[in-house]
């Protein structure tokens, strides 16, 4: 046995090792563009999914001032910048980003603003020097465009070397609060604030795609001294440490702060009651951050603020939560809520330490969250959202993710890896597992349509009709299809190795691939290539269930895992999981069903995407309501106002069939013994009564109720 145990794994070395070989030569399995291959050509990328040995990264130290002005939204900034050039290449151009230029007249934006945030100017520039040379911005020399500010070098910023760059400028806290902008009146957060240094790097050269409101970050890695100049009666809180707490804070509140930096228990540094006819000792806040890819801060004058520190490996992180004073209550526990999180991050999953000293969050965004390194801006307490927030520390913030081309790997990962925490350790039901069968509802609607366009195209080239769907569940979806045939041991060790090997880094979607490859000596090509390099579907389907063997198959070109779902006729259940990678070969599958004599009914991939349903029961779907009774009075439509949506029921193809259209939900719907309906996938369950309906739908984790029309 163990001669021939050594003989298999010999061979699989070989073979995966083989893999490789023509790998580093030129990948036959999927494609590879040119700036990827000119990558390994270069040493700075290598097939085995790790940093190059000639890898290399510019990286930048800013020194900022910035004064507040919370009557008019004014930010009257300056800055001095030390850009270093570790690039092998002399640098004729400098890109500056200037975010607040998406509210100039004329630009491109992907979503609505508010008409007042619309300027002639964007960003005011008053001064701009570079090597203590004044920049004419009339001349020549500097081209305005987009969002980006082209800066012709008089003499090339050769390898090796540095330049300075000095500016001063103005520009207005947006109203239009998405990511950034106004919580209330006197409440805001600020980012995509200051002129900014693009990112140069060894695939793509400069960055220079214009922010539009709809992709998020791609950021360099620098170091950030900023002194932030507020009325006395504000609190500011900001990415990195906090530098004069004892000029800022009276005697109180520092007693107070201090104590948060040393207790484990939540402590209110400052108290609703705090906050009447309330001042600081000083207006003027000093941070400083180091090896961090951007700075981001909020103030406010009513919000009351709770800390603690959480430990992480033998360091202690303080966790803040800023909210408005009159929802105290609402968010006593969030402080302790985000220690949990970030305790499950840093031992569990991923199982990386929280790498920061700090993490902030601060209440007010209206629809969703927002990440920046060490501080989230939140809509509300949710859990959820504060897991995904806080995920986000790890991509695209510590493994610095290209999100302008590949938001996949940063919004994918924070997806998933908040259904894998919320689900086994934050919910009082616990789920370990497996989760490929969260994410039908989400998917659903757009796999295999013509905007399902494959992963690996850049998401410069999406739109609002596969954006979301493109960075957030079906990565999601994916990444749970690869954790469960990897199993978790062997998952989590390739996505540590994954993060450990790109900390400070910036991995491309071949980084990923050959990473988890090499980590896991498995070929995964049978995976990457349908599912990030080819349009196509996924529709499994039964064939026949013949004695014990049900065999199954794949009309489409995608693999997913297979579950069937069995229920006997004594009303015990059973399931039976099957990898994905069962599809790496084609043709018919067989299963062996325990007990199958006493087997009253089963399904398959009920709760996963699929194309047709209808070939996926046995006995059918018709078969098995025409032994139920049906009342034929739930058909219609219901309106739901709290939501504003219509829950539409229909007679179809002899099932009953549910739509929300203004939420692309829909599915049939079976009755059970209780006299409810649920959904194929069990993810969602109706009452009707008389002429009402309540649901819920677990997926979102809502409960509805409406009247018929």
């Amino acid at each position: 046995m163990q001669n021939k145990s050594f003989i298999k794994v010999l061979i699989a070395c070989v073979l995966f090792a083989g893999v490789f070989s023509v790998a580093s030569a030129q990948e036959k399995r999927f494609f590879v563009p040119s700036e990827i291959k000119k990558a390994y050509k270069n040493g700075t990328r290598s097939t085995d999914g790790k940093p190059g040995p000639k890898y290399w990264q510019n990286t930048a130290d800013y020194q900022i001032s910035v004064k507040v002005v919370p009557d008019t939204r004014l930010l009257d900034g300056s800055e001095t910048v030390t850009y270093y050039n570790n690039s092998p290449k002399d640098l004729n151009t400098i890109v500056v980003r200037l975010y607040f230029d998406v509210f100039r007249k004329a630009n491109p934006r992907a979503s609505r603003v508010r008409s007042e945030d619309i300027s002639d100017e964007g960003v005011k520039i008053k001064e701009l020097s570079v090597n203590g040379e004044a920049v004419n911005l009339k001349s020549r020399q500097v081209n305005r465009a987009g969002t980006n500010l082209y800066i012709r070098l008089k003499k090339p910023l050769k390898s090796g070397e540095k330049l300075t760059m000095k500016t001063a400028w103005e520009q207005y806290i947006p109203l239009t609060n998405r990511r950034t902008g106004a919580a209330d009146k006197t409440s805001f957060f600020v980012a995509y604030w200051y002129p900014q240094i693009a990112v140069y790097d060894d695939v793509f050269g400069w960055d220079t795609e214009n922010y539009s409101l709809r992709t998020e970050f791609y950021n360099g890695l620098a170091n950030f001294d900023v002194t932030i100049d507020a009325p006395k009666n504000y609190t500011v809180w900001a990415t990195g440490i906090l530098q004069n707490p004892g000029k800022v804070f009276t005697d109180k509140i520092l007693k107070r702060y201090n104590e948060s930096l040393k207790s484990s228990t939540t402590v209110d540094v400052i108290k609703p009651e705090d906050l009447d006819k309330f001042e600081h000792k000083s207006g003027s806040w000093k941070f400083k951050a180091k090896e961090v890819s951007d700075f981001a801060f909020a103030l406010s004058d009513h919000y009351a603020w709770t800390a603690a520190v959480q430990k992480v490996a033998n360091r202690q992180v303080q966790v803040s939560s800023a909210f408005p004073k009159e929802k105290a209550k609402n968010y006593a526990k969030y402080t302790e809520v985000q220690q949990k999180i970030m305790k499950h991050f840093s031992e569990d999953v991923p199982g990386i330490p929280y790498p920061y000293p700090r993490f902030t969050s601060f209440i007010g965004l209206r629809g969703g969250g927002m990440e920046f390194p060490m501080m989230a801006y939140n809509q509300d307490q949710g859990t959820g959202l504060a897991t995904h927030e806080m995920h986000h520390t790890y991509f695209p913030m510590y493994v610095r993710i290209n999100e302008r081309r590949f938001a996949w790997m940063d919004e994918g990962w924070a997806d998933y890896i908040t259904t894998v925490v919320m689900n086994r350790f934050m919910r009082k039901d616990k789920d370990n597992g497996p989760f490929f069968g969260k994410y039908k509802s989400s998917i659903q609607g757009t796999v295999g349509s013509f905007v399902d366009l494959p992963l690996i195209t850049s998401t410069q080239f999406m739109d609002g009709s596969n954006y979301g769907y493109a960075s957030y569940p079906l990565p999601a979806f994916i990444y749970s299809i690869l954790h469960h045939h990897l199993g978790d041991k062997m998952f989590l060790k390739a996505f540590r190795e994954y993060i450990r090997r790109w900390a400070k880094k910036s991995p491309t979607p071949y980084d990923f691939f050959y990473t988890f490859e090499n980590v896991s000596k498995q070929d995964l090509g049978w995976l990457w290539k349908p599912w990030f390099f080819q349009q196509g579907n996924v529709d499994i389907a039964i064939k026949s269930m013949k004695g014990n063997q049900l065999t199954v198959f794949n009309k489409g070109n995608r693999p997913v895992p297979v579950q069937v779902n069995i229920t006997y006729k004594d009303g015990k259940t059973e399931k039976i999981y099957k990898s994905a990678s069962m599809w790496k070969t084609a043709g018919d599958k067989k299963i062996k069903i325990p007990n199958a004599k006493q087997v009253a009914k089963l399904s398959v991939n009920a709760n996963v995407v699929d194309d047709e349903v209808m070939d996926n029961f046995y006995p059918s779907l018709v078969d098995q309501l025409k032994a139920m009774k049906i009342d034929k009075s739930i058909f219609g439509e219901y309106n739901v106002a709290q939501y504003g949506i219509t829950v539409s029921i229909i007679n179809k193809d002899g099932l009953i069939f549910m739509s929300v259209p203004a939420a692309n939900i829909s599915s049939y719907l079976m009755p059970q013994k209780d006299g409810s309906y649920k959904s194929l996938d069990e993810q969602m369950v109706f009452k009707f009564d008389a002429n009402s309906v309540k649901g819920e739908l677990k997926q979102f984790g809502v409960k509805i109720s409406g009247k018929k029309k």
